[in-house]
């Protein structure tokens, strides 16, 4: 039997449920900032009101869930790994559906169909007056408009992950300012449902056949966004 099932079968036996709720954290390391973006990110788009649901809360409520239903659960740690991602998911879905009064009943599949075609595109880049990468289209304007806020710093650990799973060249962008609020910019510009999938690859390190089993989507779908992610970075990092 593997380590962290028999120590969890003792920690529910002994009605341990903190070392219960981390041994789960170390089953599932990347839980943690898969639900930290997730909520940033609903924060950011206006879909929850901000500061009114944090990481713990999630991860509570799931844990909670894995503790009182413990029988249910896989006795295997790859697929409890991924049955907590999904009550993540599922739990972070209900609540964005719940606060965003504009959430609207299209499929899953239709709107990642769309954020395909929005991911094919590819923006123009340029260098601004202070030596700073920006969309040519934020030029246009520049005389009539105010210049957008320059994009925020990922935070390190994140910005590591998406180079590493991006195959991205780390030392032309880590220390580079202007590499790293590009790489930010791109992050944060991702359509909504293909960035959740983007954040299951690399803050969650989920395979595309678990990612697929989370969303409820084919591994050809997942497959399909996380190629067009990848060619949109490494375009557009390439010519910046």
């Amino acid at each position: 039997m593997q380590k962290s099932i028999a120590a969890l079968k003792q920690h529910h036996a002994n009605a341990d449920r903190e070392a219960f709720f981390q041994e789960l954290l170390d089953v599932a390391p990347g839980l943690e900032g898969y639900v930290r973006n997730r909520l940033g990110n609903a924060e950011h788009n206006g879909l929850i009101p901000s500061g009114l649901y944090t990481t713990d809360d999630i991860l509570d409520d799931v844990f909670l869930y894995a503790y009182e239903h413990f029988s249910d659960m896989a006795e295997d740690e790859s697929e409890l790994r991924v049955m907590l991602f999904q009550l993540a998911n599922d739990r972070l879905d209900a609540i964005i559906r719940e606060e965003a009064w504009h959430h609207n009943a299209v499929s899953l599949e239709a709107v990642l169909e769309d954020e395909l075609r929005q991911l094919n595109e590819i923006p123009q880049m340029t260098t601004d007056a202070d030596g700073d990468i920006v969309m040519v289209e934020d030029l246009d304007d520049a005389e009539i408009e105010p210049p957008e806020p320059r994009a925020l710093l990922l935070e390190d650990s994140f910005e590591d992950e998406i180079i590493g799973q991006l195959g991205l060249e780390g030392a032309v962008i880590r220390g580079n300012r202007a590499m790293e609020q590009l790489l930010a910019r791109l992050y944060t510009e991702l359509p909504a449902q293909s960035r959740i999938i983007f954040d299951l690859w690399t803050r969650g390190k989920l395979s595309t056949d678990e990612i697929a089993s989370v969303r409820g989507l084919s591994v050809r779908q997942v497959q399909d966004v996380l190629n067009r992610i990848q060619r949109r970075f490494e375009s557009l990092i390439a010519h910046s």
